[in-house]
C-alpha cells in the first residue's frame, strides 16, 4: 500500500511548497524539517511507489530521497521518475559508507540533482541552502525552453545568470564561469538583442525572486536576503526599475512568468 502522509499543513488556503520524501531515518527527517520550518509542507513517502503517486498529485518540485532506501542502490526508480516527471529535481540524502563510494559517483549522471552527505553536510543551514537552490534549478528548466534557439553562449549566460542568482555573481564572474572575454559576451549578448552582463545578472535575479514570491509565505525582504540584494529596500527598488512593480505586484501577476514576459518584452525593444 502506498502511505505519503502529507506532513504540517499549511494554517492558510494559499498552496505551499511540497518536498517529497522518502527517508527512512527519523533524524535525518527532523533535521530536514528543521531546516525547512514552515516554508514548505514535506510528503512523507514510505516507498517508491508511494514517492511517484506524491509527486504526480500534489504540486511537488522537489524530492529528497535515500538512494540506499531498498538496500542497494536503484537508479532504475529515479530514472523512472526523471522520465515521467522531468522537471521534478530529485536530491540523495544518503549515510556515506565506503561500499557506497561507486554509486555516489555515479548518482549525476544517472539522474540526481543533488547530493546531501548525512552527519557532513546536513546542517539546517545548508539544507536550506540546497532547497534554495533546488529551487532556482528547477526554474532553470523553464528558462531553457525560452532560449533554446539563442546563440550558445546567450544560452548559457541566461541560465547562469538563473541558476547562479543566490549568489554573487559579477560580470567578471560570469566571464569566468563562461570561459570567455568579458567584451566577447558583452558583444554576443549585444548581437542577440539581450541587455549587457551585469543588467542580465539582475534580470536572472529578479526571475528566481519571482519564482520564490510564488510561495506566499515568503517575504521580500527573506528573499532579498537570500539573493544577497544589499537590502530588502534595495530589492524593492530593483523590482520598481526594471519591472514597475512592487513584489507583492509581481507575485500577483504570476511571479516568475510575469518576469519573464516583461524580460522578453525588453528584448523585443
Amino acid at each position: 500500500m502506498h502511505d505519503a502522509r502529507l506532513r504540517e499543513p499549511a494554517e492558510v488556503s494559499e498552496p505551499m511548497g511540497v518536498i517529497a520524501t522518502l527517508i527512512p531515518n527519523q533524524s535525518h527527517q527532523q533535521r530536514l524539517r528543521t531546516a525547512i520550518r514552515d516554508r514548505h509542507q514535506l510528503a512523507l513517502c514510505d516507498n517508491w511507489e508511494a514517492v511517484l503517486t506524491t509527486c504526480e498529485s500534489q504540486p511537488v518540485r522537489l524530492a529528497i530521497v535515500d538512494l540506499f532506501v531498498d538496500g542497494g542502490a536503484n537508479f532504475e526508480r529515479v530514472r523512472q521518475l526523471k522520465q515521467r516527471l522531468p522537471r521534478l529535481t530529485m536530491i540523495a540524502y544518503v549515510i556515506m559508507a565506503s561500499d557506497r563510494a561507486h554509486d555516489l559517483f555515479d548518482a549525476g549522471r544517472q539522474g540526481m540533482d543533488g547530493l546531501v552527505i548525512a552527519d557532513e553536510d546536513d546542517s539546517p543551514r545548508a539544507l536550506l541552502a540546497l532547497v534554495e537552490q533546488a529551487e532556482s534549478r528547477s526554474l532553470a528548466a523553464t528558462v531553457r525552453q525560452s532560449v533554446e534557439h539563442a546563440d550558445p553562449t546567450v544560452r548559457d549566460a541566461v541560465l547562469l545568470c538563473v541558476t547562479r542568482a543566490h549568489e554573487r555573481l559579477s560580470p567578471e564572474a560570469l566571464a569566468r564561469l563562461l570561459a570567455l572575454p568579458r567584451r566577447t559576451i558583452s558583444q554576443r549578448l549585444s548581437v542577440a538583442g539581450y541587455p549587457p552582463p551585469q543588467r542580465l545578472i539582475t534580470w536572472g535575479r529578479l526571475v528566481v525572486a519571482a519564482h520564490l514570491l510564488e510561495d506566499k509565505h515568503r517575504s521580500a525582504d527573506r528573499i532579498a536576503s537570500s539573493l544577497d540584494f544589499p537590502s530588502g529596500s534595495a530589492f524593492r527598488n530593483a523590482c520598481q526599475r526594471y519591472l514597475r512593480a512592487t513584489p507583492g505586484e509581481i507575485r500577483a501577476r504570476g511571479g516568475a512568468a510575469f518576469v519573464m514576459d516583461r524580460m522578453r518584452a525588453e528584448l523585443g525593444r
